[in-house]
């Protein structure tokens, strides 16, 4: 009784002296988890799926300035549309929705300065987020030199990774608190 009590110890002494804490500058943005082996239910697997485990996938997290506290964080499709003519990411419910504008269905890999509007040959895209979950319809647009968007392109996904975008109030219902810059960041792989 005694050995397996003091061998399981001597385990999770051994687990907790190797396991290490993140560095505080990793990110720590989370992947699609691992299924079984078919492109619906295996996003990893490298022949249906873009970088970092996306297919036709992607998170949204931002947070608004000030006192409000307002934080938005999600895991949803990623998808082009025609209407309004950019990249969206939105919840099921269609309630809050981010779209990254390049000017163009097919940005081509590179950065692109993040401002008020999209521009495909000068390397210009627009983001903006909508929320009207509250029964209020709150928004924030990037204005001139808010940040950056990288698009990259592997295994025939386009990637789209953004960090720290700085967006301006522009919604009706944005007052008070709300009347605050967003900082947004977003990331997602889209099969073209």
């Amino acid at each position: 009784m005694k050995t397996p009590l003091i061998l399981c110890a001597g385990l999770l002494a051994c687990t907790l002296a190797h396991a290490q804490p993140a560095a505080a500058g990793d990110d720590t943005w989370s992947n699609v988890p691992s299924a079984s082996d078919d492109r619906f239910t295996n996003p990893k697997s490298k022949l249906y799926a873009g970088p970092n485990g996306w297919h036709n996938f992607g998170e949204v997290r931002s947070e608004v300035a000030g006192k409000s506290g307002k934080r938005y964080g999600f895991k949803t499709g990623l998808n082009y549309l025609e209407t309004p003519q950019a990249f969206t990411f939105a919840t099921n419910s269609q309630l809050q929705l981010a779209t990254v504008d390049f000017g163009t269905a097919k940005p081509a890999p590179g950065v692109y300065e993040v401002g008020a509007k999209a521009n495909a040959a000068q390397k210009k895209a627009a983001v903006s987020f909508m929320d009207s979950s509250g029964g209020t319809l709150l928004g924030w647009e990037s204005a001139d030199k808010a940040g950056s968007v990288t698009v990259s392109q592997a295994n025939g996904y386009l990637y789209i990774k953004a960090r720290g975008l700085r967006l301006a109030p522009v919604g009706m219902g944005n007052k008070g608190d709300l009347k605050q810059p967003m900082v947004l960041g977003l990331e997602g792989a889209v099969a073209p």
